[in-house]
């Protein structure tokens, strides 16, 4: 039952985003983007497996480990920036992965302390937005025909929702199993893992081309903040709160983030 749980609720998570996303207009679905998904879920099942002391040290090391997620983004683009063809998909897939771990195992060393891991994933967002400054902004050309079978094949919505939904429920089955075995610290640096993000560039890459990908890598750091304050409360929350009213009130902090943040980018844009 808690196997079924899991796919069921990462399922319809993914599916009903998805479908909210795409009836709203591109600046509110681009907040929703930074939704915390994968996390949300992981710290979640953690606590409900675990307990919500073992859910909250995770979302410590979570916390550190949305460095390894933007890492993962930073792998990827150097591959997709240099080789532009489709047969490089999985280079860019395995170079995103290998930062991701790399990266997860040094972060494994910190203390844990909120503070700390705090300071860390908000000093890789200001180097990363550095890094990905130069990166050309390029719009979605939807008209466009498809440019390769597999391109014509996840233009169709229910094959994309379907592709995004495995490939979260797949990747949260795999992290909350390990979460016993690994112990809270490397599961919460695992929870970090982009589930919603990584399934969304492979669509975009197919899709679209690098340069779209690239565009879209350019952004990510700023999409973390939600993560971060998500994270953030749910250290806090959990041993206060419990485990469904700590997620109840660590989501509301999330999308009282995502509100400020995009009222604040949207009085910044000139009329």
């Amino acid at each position: 039952m808690l196997l079924l749980a899991k796919i069921l609720v990462t399922f319809f998570t993914v599916s009903l985003l998805a479908q909210v996303a795409e009836r709203m207009s591109p600046r509110h679905a681009g907040l929703l983007a930074g939704f915390p998904l994968g996390t949300a879920i992981a710290l979640y099942f953690f606590g409900w497996e675990q307990g919500t002391d073992f859910a909250a040290r995770s979302a410590v090391f979570a916390l550190a480990g949305l460095t390894s997620a933007i890492c993962f983004a930073y792998g990827y683009w150097q591959v997709v920036k240099r080789r532009a063809g489709l047969r490089w998909l999985p280079v860019a897939v395995l170079s995103g992965f290998a930062c991701f771990f790399a990266s997860s195992l040094i972060l494994q060393f910190l203390p844990a302390n909120r503070w700390v891991s705090l300071t860390v994933v908000i000093a890789a967002i200001f180097l990363f937005r550095t890094l990905f400054r130069d990166i050309t902004e390029t719009q979605i050309n939807r008209s466009a025909p498809p440019a390769n079978w597999l391109a014509a094949l996840l233009s169709k919505k229910p094959n994309t929702l379907m592709f995004r939904a495995n490939i979260a429920a797949g990747s949260i089955l795999l992290i909350t199993g390990l979460a016993a075995v690994i112990g809270p610290e490397r599961a919460g640096l695992l929870a970090a893992f982009p589930v919603s993000f990584f399934p969304l560039l492979l669509i975009l890459h197919v899709s679209y081309g690098t340069a779209v990908v690239s565009a879209t890598i350019k952004h990510y750091p700023d999409g973390i903040g939600a993560l971060v304050v998500y994270a953030l409360a749910v250290s806090y929350l959990y041993p206060l709160l419990g485990l469904h009213w700590g997620t109840a009130s660590s989501l509301l902090c999330s999308v009282a983030y995502l509100l400020v943040y995009g009222w604040l980018r949207a009085r910044r844009q000139p009329a």
